[in-house]
């Protein structure tokens, strides 16, 4: 027999969260759509790729691991002989996280992958600074001394993901110095919210104007929370890391709409602006991440995560598919961001709605 749960005001508490089943109807679904020998070596497949391995973690069912670590093996052998494949961005380097999550896991030889990222990032272009620039020569567009914030989680995780598997803390302090160098760039010191981009070559922000990027933040935050549930304390940039993590929550949570996700342009308040799924789920779930690292304890925090799960669900049809993602998104204006196409069925938000969903179950 269920029962509910009152508080001291009189409400009643709402039940855990029941959402792996939908998150697992959704993974189910896009397997069945996107066989791994079809699938694009490519940063919005490695969002899906990381979902389906996390689920494979939380299930204990191999069948999902064994679907990311098959896209790994079905491309390690690019990677090899006389004239391997090469990096040319950190989009492009991102799927070395499943690299790096299947070799934890299992001895298996996928090292010409990840090596290929290390490569990347030690040949990269860098700003003034120091930051690891979002293109290098060698991708469509070359070189164009600019920092993106979705490098966060692009090169970030793989960092992290390199920790996880070596336990070499030296990729953990170079995830700080990027975080920290991002965050000069990127970071907007009223708002505790990040621009896109950081242009180095003419020294500007892009956007100019204080617009923050629904997607672009929810990259920064994710990295973070990751980073935050694998050291404490004693970690000498915990507390600096962790500081910069809750007022970036924080501000976020201020700017969540009334339907629970997140406008695309989170400060916006024109007509055009619209909630949008993918970076709603992905800061969701970085929100609970931080809940679990003990960084983010008020009530307002689970509040949030909350609200995020109810409209998340509300976003996937009873047939198991995700709607309101928007496409591709570059650096801008508010007028651009506003424009971006918004689509059903990316694999981008398929994969950021069951990471969020199953992290969140049971709540």
């Amino acid at each position: 027999m269920l029962f509910l749960l009152f508080a001291c005001t009189g409400e009643p508490e709402r039940e855990p969260l029941a959402t792996r089943d939908t998150a697992i109807q959704v993974a189910e679904l896009g397997m069945e759509r996107w066989a791994v020998e079809d699938m694009p070596f490519d940063w919005m497949q490695t969002v899906w790729a990381f979902s389906i391995h996390e689920l494979g973690r939380s299930t204990g069912d191999s069948a999902y691991t064994d679907y990311s670590t098959g896209w790994m093996l079905d491309n390690v052998k690019k990677f090899e002989g006389d004239e391997p494949k090469a990096f040319h961005s950190s989009d492009s380097m991102s799927p070395a996280l499943l690299a790096s999550l299947a070799m934890a896991d299992d001895d298996l030889p996928l090292t010409p992958i990840t090596d290929a990222a290390h490569l990347y990032l030690e040949s990269a272009p860098r700003t003034e600074a120091g930051a690891i620039e979002h293109w290098a020569d060698g991708s469509p567009f070359g070189e164009i001394g600019q920092v993106w914030v979705d490098s966060q989680f692009m090169f970030g995780m793989f960092l992290l993901g390199e920790y996880d598997r070596t336990g070499d803390e030296a990729y953990l302090d170079q995830w700080v110095e990027q975080y920290e160098l991002f965050s000069d760039h990127c970071r907007d010191p009223d708002d505790q919210l990040y621009r896109h981009a950081w242009d180095d070559w003419d020294g500007v922000n892009i956007p100019a104007e204080a617009t923050y990027w629904n997607r672009g933040n929810s990259w920064v935050l994710v990295s973070a929370a990751e980073f935050l549930n694998r050291v404490d304390a004693s970690h000498p940039a915990y507390d600096r890391i962790a500081e910069q993590f809750r007022t970036h929550a924080d501000a976020t949570i201020a700017l969540q709409a009334e339907d629970g996700l997140w406008w695309t342009v989170l400060n916006s308040s024109a007509d055009a602006n619209y909630t949008e799924t993918s970076g709603s789920a992905l800061i969701a779930y970085a929100l609970h991440r931080g809940i679990e690292a003990g960084v983010l304890n008020d009530s307002r925090h689970l509040d949030a995560v909350l609200a995020a799960a109810d409209g998340v669900q509300a976003e996937v049809t009873a047939d198991g598919v995700v709607e309101g993602t928007s496409f591709g998104t570059n650096p801008g204006d508010e007028a651009y961001y506003l424009s971006v196409t918004q689509l059903d069925d990316i694999i981008l938000g398929v994969g950021a709605v069951v990471l969020f969903l199953d992290e969140v179950d049971g709540l």
